[in-house]
């Protein structure tokens, strides 16, 4: 893909995200101004009269303000749009490495679906709040109203999986190793696992360099150490295999694929799962111990 290809791509999206933020927050401050005018007095009451602390992560109240549900929904709505804009920088690192024609089109047009989607959840969510504080809503509409909001996120769960899928089985294909790791970053970690659903780091590795390059590794980090040619560090290329020692255990316990410019993609833990990070980083330069190649050694 050419320079100008992944700048039109950037720009495109780029605009999505503008105006998805736009209507995002357009939606949760007409909602807090409506809410605010006749309930000054209210408001103004209760901060003289009252001292509980508030909570900083508010779910739909039960009962409360329309205060403080304008400030839940706009809180929620940002997490909604910093979760769309993640998936988006996983997209556009795919597509940055595509030799597909129409990625410009296709790639924006799935970064803009989804941001479109976290902006029609948080509408739906604050119509449904401001129904309700006009009103009281009777239990049949408030189940009701949960039933459609759970379906829409399942929906979007599942359309957002497929499309993950798709990038990734086009990946593999690609024959890129590299390539093929990146679109598998955000996947979480798994001790022990061994399918996209979660990887341990020797797993992750065998994952992928099995399904793109041929390449039929052993199962454990410290197995797979002895397989192929030895490499110095001066010397790596992108997808050579990158070795770690006494992480979690005594001895080789860790394995990532060298991507680049001192960098390398590794399911790292529970908490971070499949990621790139640098060599040069303090823990992983002292627990360095050394790379194999094992691609066209055959």
């Amino acid at each position: 893909m050419t320079l100008s290809s992944r700048n039109q791509i950037s720009n495109i999206v780029a605009q999505h995200i503008r105006r998805s933020v736009s209507l995002s927050l357009t939606a949760a401050g007409l909602f807090a101004v409506t809410a605010l005018v006749p309930t000054g007095a209210w408001a103004h009451s209760r901060h003289h009269h009252s001292h509980r602390s508030q909570s900083h992560t508010v779910a739909t109240p039960k009962s409360g303000s329309p205060v403080d549900v304008a400030g839940a929904y706009a809180h929620n709505a940002g997490i909604f749009l910093a979760g769309s804009v993640n998936r988006t920088r996983t997209i556009m690192a795919a597509a940055s490495a595509s030799t597909d024609p129409d990625v410009d089109t296709k790639y924006a047009d799935n970064a803009a679906g989804h941001l479109a989607a976290c902006v029609n959840r948080t509408r739906a969510a604050v119509a449904v709040q401001s129904h309700s504080s006009t009103h009281a809503m009777t239990p049949h509409e408030i189940r009701l109203a949960r039933h459609e909001q759970k379906v829409a996120l399942r929906t979007e769960h599942h359309r957002a999986r497929v499309e993950r899928v798709a990038m990734q089985d086009q990946a593999l294909r690609s024959g890129n190793v590299v390539q093929a790791a990146y679109s598998f970053r955000g996947t979480r970690y798994v001790f022990g696992g061994t399918s996209r659903s979660g990887f341990d780091c020797s797993s992750f590795v065998r994952y992928i360099l099995s399904r793109a390059d041929g390449v039929d590794l052993p199962r454990t980090a410290e197995e797979q150490y002895y397989h192929g040619a030895p490499v110095d560090r001066e010397d790596l290329r992108p997808g050579d295999l990158v070795f770690f020692k006494n992480t979690y255990k005594h001895g080789i316990s860790h394995v990532g694929i060298y991507t680049g410019d001192g960098k390398f993609v590794h399911a790292a833990n529970s908490h971070k799962g499949v990621r790139e990070d640098s060599l040069d980083e303090k823990y992983y330069a002292e627990h360095y111990a050394g790379a194999r190649r094992v691609i066209g050694m055959r």
